[in-house]
């Protein structure tokens, strides 16, 4: 009865706490973790914004997985752009002119040396029934990597009939329906696919086995610069740490993955990174998930990350506010982590 008694308190001060805005998350903890084994990934605005994080950030990185993205800096420094090229028509982008950008970037020490990508491992994604992205987007993300990446080192699926969604095996939508919380079950596991990618030899759990006890909330704020709301993003992060990582004896991954437009915590709480799929191969396989959270904002209504500027013409950079506060946020799970 006590334990009991205790446990109800407990939940109701939690409640009182979120009501009056009192509650704080916990501080985002550091590791032990190979810091050669970083990798990004993400859907729609998520996967706009892991190419540009993974072009800039490309001597942390060893990997990145794309769903229904843009090539780097596809919309410039314009909405009309992003709306029109980058999702629409895909034979209005040009990809030279994108990789000249990138070589400029580099140039005016901006984003990392793009050699660095020379030794990467990047998986690619479209559904080929995308009316949001159209699948030659994709295709144009795919000659842009070419320039960077070895053939070898790069992997594509377009042929599965998904309608723009995260595609998971097991949970969500039906296939072809475009609806929230845009995660459809096509009998295909792209969070696996493309961990198993840049990763390789990576156990394929026969279950579900991730533990939702294992994904904490963390605070996001420490991050971002002049706050968390200024920049489109939320107070609060998630970050999935499997069973075995809790222990510091063991050298555990570390994954980053970016949700979609309304995707995030303010629209389905933690669904998207209890159900989009990386979960049961982080558990199995010791990757530590970090799920970075934006929210929406004037500029920004459907909570996206920022892949055309709303934040500044610096936006695919490596002092762009979001971009910043990501890396900082993986420095600390590394434990290099300095302030900002």
């Amino acid at each position: 009865l006590p334990r009991l008694f205790t446990e109800k308190m407990t939940s109701l001060l939690l409640v009182f706490l979120l009501a009056v805005g009192g509650y704080a998350a916990p501080r985002l903890e550091s590791y032990s973790v190979d810091p050669s084994s970083v990798s990004v990934s993400g859907f729609s605005s998520g996967g706009c914004f892991a190419v540009q994080f993974h072009v800039s950030f490309s001597a942390s990185l060893c990997g990145a997985g794309v769903s229904a993205g843009v090539p780097y800096w596809c919309a410039q420094l314009g909405l009309e752009h992003a709306m029109i090229d980058c999702m629409t028509v895909p034979s209005l982008i040009d990809v030279q002119k994108l990789v000249e950008a990138t070589e400029f970037a580099y140039a005016t020490g901006t984003i990392d040396n793009p050699s660095h990508l020379s030794k990467d491992r990047v998986f690619l994604f479209s559904g080929s029934n995308d009316t949001v992205v159209h699948p030659g987007v994709m295709r144009k993300v795919q000659d842009y990597y070419q320039f960077f990446v070895s053939a070898g080192s790069m992997a594509a699926m377009f042929s599965i009939p998904a309608e723009h969604s995260m595609v998971t095996d097991g949970y969500g939508n039906s296939c072809g329906l475009l609806s929230s919380p845009y995660i459809n079950n096509c009998s295909y596991s792209t969070a696996y696919h493309l961990l198993q990618h840049i990763y390789q030899n990576l156990t394929l759990a026969k279950a579900d086995i991730h533990l939702d006890a294992n994904l904490l909330e963390f605070d996001q704020s420490e991050f971002t610069f002049p706050t968390a709301g200024a920049i489109s993003m939320d107070s609060i992060g998630y970050v999935y740490v499997p069973t075995a990582c809790k222990n510091s004896s063991t050298v555990c991954r570390l994954h980053i993955a970016f949700h979609g437009c309304t995707q995030g915590r303010e629209h389905l709480s933690s669904l998207y990174p209890l159900h989009a799929g990386y979960g049961t191969v982080a558990e199995a396989n010791n990757i530590i998930v970090l799920y970075p959270q934006a929210v929406s904002s004037l500029y920004n209504p459907k909570g996206c990350w920022d892949w055309w500027g709303y934040t500044g013409v610096d936006y695919a950079v490596k002092t762009a506010p979001q971009m910043r506060a990501v890396k900082s946020m993986l420095d600390r799970v590394l434990g290099t982590h300095t302030c900002i």
